[in-house]
């Protein structure tokens, strides 16, 4: 059965006649319109909403826990405090979506898409995000601890207190991003891409970067710490104030860099195919090394 909202109101029915229509037919929305709605604390739990139309609709505290919602759109709702906890949501779309205070831990968001989404506080933790798309989204607070987000893109995005612990974002794409005071400690983040980013007040403490790009990143009092930077590329980066103690530096790309002391290079992991700038000189005593100002 396939739900048209414009059927009901045409009929006069009233939001709350239309909440309860919904709740009873839950389980079989599929493919139904129900855009601009505005059911505001309603429980769809478990029901089926795969492709549903859901454009400009106020689902503010919605119940959608362990609903099936594979391919639904969401493009321009309100989403506040809404629930999502275990669903199946795969090529979702929640472009210009708020989403603030929204739980989606535990979803499968595989392909899913959240371009200029408005995202503060919402949790997003284990879920399921490889290759979605969150290009441009404003977020703040947002929790992705353990999430996976491999081949997913942040492409352009503005993110402040961010959570990333523990997740997996292997060929992620933030190029262009805006990270400030955010935490990316023990996140796999091998072959990442971090050009053109501006990036401060930031945790990476033990995370793998291995391969990692942060070709012309600008970079302010951002911690390094006990990383696997190995083969990263800097070039042209700006490292102001940048902590690379116990961080592993092999084969890393430090060229032709802004803001790189000896003091840092001195707590970090180097070998002999680590790439510095001209005015660094490395003395070498067995597997030891001092950086010294070249002469």
């Amino acid at each position: 059965m396939e739900v048209n909202i414009s059927a009901w109101k045409d009929q006069g029915l009233s939001d709350s006649e239309i909440k309860k229509k919904l709740v009873l037919s839950k389980h079989n929305l599929v493919n139904s319109n129900l855009s601009e709605i505005s059911i505001k604390g309603a429980n769809l739990s478990q029901g089926n909403l795969m492709r549903a139309n859901m454009r400009k609709a106020d689902l503010t505290e919605v119940d959608f826990r362990g609903a099936d919602m594979m391919g639904a759109l969401f493009e321009g709702s309100n989403l506040t405090g809404t629930l999502f906890t275990g669903n199946h949501m795969t090529q979702a779309v929640f472009n210009e979506a708020r989403l603030d205070r929204a739980n989606l831990s535990g979803t499968n968001l595989a392909n899913s898409v959240f371009k200029w989404a408005k995202i503060t506080g919402t949790v997003f933790t284990k879920a399921v995000m490889t290759q979605a798309v969150l290009t441009g989204t404003e977020m703040d607070r947002v929790n992705f601890i353990k999430a996976d987000i491999t081949h997913g893109s942040f492409r352009e995005a503005v993110m402040k207190g961010a959570q990333f612990s523990f997740a997996k974002c292997v060929r992620t794409d933030f190029r262009e991003t805006e990270i400030e005071g955010s935490d990316f400690s023990q996140a796999d983040l091998g072959q990442a891409d971090f050009r053109v980013s501006t990036i401060s007040q930031t945790k990476f403490n033990g995370a793998n970067l291995s391969q990692s790009n942060f070709t012309s990143a600008e970079m302010d009092a951002v911690d390094f710490s006990e990383a696997n930077l190995e083969e990263a590329d800097f070039t042209d980066a700006d490292l102001k104030g940048v902590i690379f103690k116990g961080a592993q530096l092999g084969r890393a790309n430090l060229e032709s860099i802004s803001n790189l002391s000896c003091e840092q290079i001195n707590l970090a992991k180097i070998d002999k195919h680590t790439k510095l700038p001209p005015h660094l000189e490395v003395i070498w005593e067995g597997k030891k090394f001092e950086c010294k100002l070249r002469q």
